[in-house]
């Protein structure tokens, strides 16, 4: 278990205000904020390569110590992959994840490093030096030495942006199977809250320097109390109902003849799944409505709000 306690810091100006965070055994947690919120500083405070202004981090009760009394900066236990990929640019892409795991005994050394290799899609890249590959193939790179070591939390900093849809599917995959068999804490860290929704036990918002409490990613999706927060997980409508601001999401609504809402078509949008229609209300509220088929004409619809998790 991962511990934060009143973790305070400032670069200039306060970038984290009184940080109280608890990650259990097995959690996924989703940490999702605009950018320059203070996300990476959080993460890089966890991982034990900087220091926080004031505050402590616990793993399994035990008191990290901060970077400074530190040797070598970074905590044991805890593994983190950065936006810098931090990786060995002369050496291999086989000997970089290899040279994370020098301390495992030959055999399952090097099943785990053909098994990362096989995961990340680098086979093809296996002797090709880290200097050599594209900035995803080294985010790749990043994330498979990261996941070898098999720590007790791991840190991830924007782990999806580098990766198509088809590797996103597979290192969300074995992020589950590995958190599941190993116990593994898995903090991920992402400026777009759709990332995390689909992998998260539990998503904080940073803002301002303040945590927000945890959700489940459901309530955190159809929360809609707040405008700009909803916003970091996806698109939301907002409609004038009797002179208050009604909030909701793209798929929260009935067809009905007899609707409140009178909307007049824009374009319907294909998305692979689903149609993204555009309309604009009587008001001129622009409005987007999720559905499996275009609804190509003007329609009134009532806003029917799904159940919170």
């Amino acid at each position: 278990m991962l511990q934060i306690k009143g973790v305070s810091l400032s670069f200039q100006r306060p970038v984290l205000n009184q940080i109280n965070l608890t990650i259990k055994k097995g959690e996924i947690m989703g940490l999702v904020g605009k950018s320059g919120a203070g996300k990476s500083s959080l993460l890089k405070i966890m991982a034990g390569l900087i220091d926080q202004d004031a505050g402590e981090v616990l793993l399994d009760g035990q008191l990290l110590l901060k970077s400074s009394f530190r040797l070598i900066p970074g905590a044991e236990g805890i593994e983190m992959v950065n936006q810098d990929f931090k990786l060995d640019p002369y050496h291999t892409v086989e000997e970089n994840i290899r040279e994370s795991i020098l301390s495992w005994a030959t055999d399952k050394r090097n099943k785990r490093v053909e098994q990362m290799l096989t995961l990340l899609e680098l086979k093809e890249l296996r002797h090709q030096k880290a200097h050599l590959l594209s900035g995803g193939e080294q985010q790749r790179l990043a994330i498979a030495r990261a996941i070898a070591k098999k720590s007790k939390v791991l840190l991830l900093d924007e782990p999806f942006a580098h990766l198509d849809t088809r590797l996103r599917i597979k290192l969300t995959n074995y992020l589950l199977k590995i958190r599941t068999q190993e116990q593994l804490s898995i903090v991920i860290v992402s400026h777009d809250g759709q990332d995390i929704l689909g992998i998260s036990d539990t998503v904080c918002i940073l803002k301002k320097g303040k945590l927000s409490a945890k959700k489940n990613p459901i309530n955190s999706y159809y929360n809609l109390s707040n405008k700009a927060d909803a916003l970091l997980f996806g698109p939301i409508n907002a409609v004038l109902i009797n002179e208050k601001r009604v909030l909701f999401r793209p798929d929260e609504f009935v067809e009905n003849k007899n609707g409140a809402i009178h909307l007049n078509y824009i374009a319907s949008v294909f998305l692979g799944l689903v149609y993204y229609n555009y309309f604009y209300s009587h008001k001129n509220e622009e409005i987007i409505l999720l559905s499996f088929e275009p609804l190509k004409k003007n329609i009134c619809i009532d806003i029917h709000k799904k159940t919170q998790g």
